[in-house]
């Protein structure tokens, strides 16, 4: 399976029968769906109003590449910069994020934004964060690595927020769906 070949029509009739399938929530306002049993392709549906607060700053256990179907988003990644915006930076292990350690880092980010048809890629040590519209599609195609820590990077102040998923609720996948579909 090659991710250019993941196209809107199938990603369209995946939506309309959004209910037949086994989706996975996460607080950041994702919902998301594994489209193959090696867990390497999965179909992400953007609700960035159910979010707690705005997009953190992270890094991932994987390489990807996420093509965009249906949307936009906005990719900013993030470098070390001593006159870069301060954050709390919390490093972990998985899949322990209560154990955590806490610093301050200085960041700046630079921001890309991409549409339908569009593809980027991010190696997983690179710190970055998205904000998409409402009812953006993205097909990752993932390579996971042998990752010791992972990253989160927030504004003073803010709650941690987990990267852990649940299974979505009936009403979750109903209500973001539809969002999705207003796109089609």
């Amino acid at each position: 399976m090659d991710i250019g070949s993941l196209d809107a029509v199938l990603v369209r009739t995946i939506l309309e029968h959004a209910s037949d399938f086994e989706w996975a929530y996460q607080d950041i306002g994702l919902l998301g769906l594994r489209l193959d049993e090696r867990r390497e392709y999965r179909m992400h549906v953007w609700a960035p109003g159910r979010g707690t607060g705005s997009p953190v700053i992270h890094d991932h256990p994987f390489d990807f590449v996420s093509r965009v179907v249906a949307g936009e988003l906005t990719n900013v990644r993030y470098v070390e910069d001593p006159s870069g915006a301060s954050y709390v930076r919390d490093r972990y292990t998985l899949p322990d994020e209560d154990s955590r350690t806490t610093d301050v880092v200085r960041l700046a980010g630079a921001a890309e934004t991409y549409r339908a048809g569009d593809e980027y890629a991010q190696q997983a040590h690179e710190l970055h964060d998205s904000r998409q519209l409402p009812g953006t599609v993205t097909i990752l195609r993932r390579r996971f690595r042998e990752i010791e820590e992972l990253t989160v990077c927030r504004i003073e102040g803010t709650p941690w927020v987990t990267g852990a998923s649940r299974a979505a609720t009936p009403d979750e996948v109903k209500e973001i769906t539809a969002a999705a579909l207003e796109w089609f």
